[in-house]
């Protein structure tokens, strides 16, 4: 009887001990896939961002340049885009906490859209294979 309770909570400890390890292990790869989420998303914007400011720096040099055509003077047309620029920046510094904000909201809402749709997934397919079988 004292043998059969000793291999009981041997065998209690062992699965206790690999359950835990275990536990430890899926923390880890939901850490792992959680920074490779934020990194693959804070890389695509940043690719869509420098995209966005090239096209933005080309389009003002063309209007730059078309503003000098119309009033005859290069000068005052790269003055008044240079101006453009000076306002936009004034704006973003006065407004730059609602512009944290938004970004800190996309980048969340992105994270946890992808949260869903994975989750979402795992309940429809419990077992966690792609084709359902």
């Amino acid at each position: 009887m004292k043998k059969d309770s000793e291999a009981f909570f041997r065998e209690l400890k062992e699965d206790a001990v690999t359950y835990a390890a275990l536990k430890l292990e899926l923390l880890k790869l939901g850490a792992y896939e959680r920074t490779g989420k934020l990194i693959s998303v804070l890389s695509y914007g940043l690719i869509l961002l420098i995209l966005a400011l090239f096209l933005m720096f080309f389009a003002f040099i063309a209007l730059a340049f078309f503003l000098g055509d119309r009033l005859h003077s290069l000068y005052i047309g790269f003055a008044l885009v240079s101006l453009l620029y000076l306002l936009i920046m004034g704006g973003l510094v006065l407004y730059r906490q609602t512009f944290r904000k938004m970004i800190l909201n996309t980048v969340i809402s992105a994270l946890t859209t992808n949260e869903n749709n994975h989750e979402a997934t795992s309940e429809a397919n419990p077992a966690g294979d792609a084709l359902g079988t």
